[in-house]
């Protein structure tokens, strides 16, 4: 069996082209992604540009947005005219109006405008209580007053599990995903090597006094090896020359990127023993893999989450979505429950590939050759 495994391996190696699309072109798209995105840091939270019109006073809520400012804010005041062009500009993000009633403008629905509107509702809702208190009990508003005086500590600069998040790494998850399932190459040049009337191998092989299962379980395990051999070598690359870094447990992501590699070996196996002409086995081992790491976000960052808010069942049986939901939940989000049902369910997946395509390849027989 190692034998077979051996000599496996060292055809593989020799062909270019599976050599080129499994390690080479994901190292060069992964160079192009530092290139454009440039150097890769920790993102640090920048105030939002934020004017302020006075039509009438209230103490109260001016008070609320001078404590924010320098902080969450950087605050300017303007006349209404003023804050008007400036947010038709872009130089500010929003306009507060103080007045008995305060009110916001804002010109979008990005992540500025979204701090801006809670922050009046956040001040809305506690006017709202404190004048309730006060006109139903008076004597209780010294200590109303005192337990609201510390919001301001919920601007404090962290993140869920306490790291900072840097939104292009969602494209290197993706990345990663991609050089996964460019495995197919490599799993349909396995399918078509069990198959006579693909390849003179393909014959030589099915009349070879060896069992066909020995052979098969040997094409997977040299196809697996050095299909996820080239995984580490891309991981390395964006680590040592790139520093891009996956954090979490290296296990872990190995054990990823090894379910990963699986995937792509069997879903390019499944190809290669259909009875499809090879150049539309070329033509899916192609189309499939982008689809599936397009809806990943390979092409665009966020496709995954408006994937997930419209049509979540497609991310749960993606297996490019999965690597990277599950790189996601260990280097950033810190999940251990959601990363565990991503890891079941790429397994899963894994599993049902794999049978289905060592049991096609298995299952080839020729009345003659």
């Amino acid at each position: 069996m190692f034998r077979l495994i051996r000599y496996r391996m060292l055809q593989i190696v020799r062909e270019k082209g599976l050599i080129f699309w499994g390690l080479c072109f994901p190292i060069i798209l992964g160079t192009f992604f530092y290139l454009a995105f440039g150097s890769l840091g920790t993102e640090n939270f920048e105030q939002v540009p934020t004017a302020l019109v006075s039509v009438s006073e209230n103490q109260s809520f001016s008070e609320y947005l001078r404590e924010l400012d320098g902080s969450l804010l950087a605050l300017s005041p303007m006349n209404s005219e003023e804050a008007l062009q400036a947010l038709e500009d872009g130089s500010v993000s929003g306009v507060f109006y103080e007045s008995e009633e305060p009110s916001l403008t804002v010109a979008g629905s990005g992540m500025d405008e979204t701090i801006l509107s809670s922050l009046l509702e956040d001040y809305s809702r506690n006017a709202a209580l404190l004048s309730e208190i006060a006109a139903s009990q008076p004597e209780k508003l010294p200590d109303a007053l005192e337990a609201l005086s510390g919001y301001r500590s919920y601007t404090e600069e962290t993140s869920f599990g306490g790291k900072t998040y840097d939104n292009t790494l969602e494209y290197f998850f993706a990345l990663v995903a991609m050089a996964c399932f460019y495995g197919t190459f490599l799993g349909a040049t396995l399918g078509n090597d069990n198959s006579a009337a693909f390849s003179a191998l393909g014959a030589r092989r099915a009349i070879a006094p060896v069992s066909k299962t020995k052979m098969i379980l040997a094409d997977m395990a040299a196809g697996v090896a050095i299909h996820f051999a080239s995984i580490l070598l891309l991981l390395l690359y964006l680590r040592l020359a790139l520093g891009i870094v996956f954090s979490g447990s290296p296990g872990l992501i190995l054990l990823i990127c090894f379910l990963g590699s699986l995937s792509g070996i069997s879903l390019g196996a499944l190809f290669g023993a259909s009875r499809l002409k090879e150049g539309f086995q070329t033509l899916l081992s192609v189309v499939v893999p982008l689809v599936l790491c397009f809806l990943a976000g390979l092409m665009a960052a966020g496709v995954r989450q408006l994937v997930e808010q419209y049509a979540p069942i497609i991310n749960r049986i993606n297996p490019a979505a999965l690597i990277c939901d599950s790189l996601y939940n260990l280097t950033v989000y810190e999940n251990p429950g959601r990363l565990a049902v991503d890891l079941l369910s790429l397994a899963a997946i894994c599993l049902a590939l794999t049978l289905f395509a060592c049991l096609r390849m298995r299952r080839i027989r020729y009345d003659s050759i």
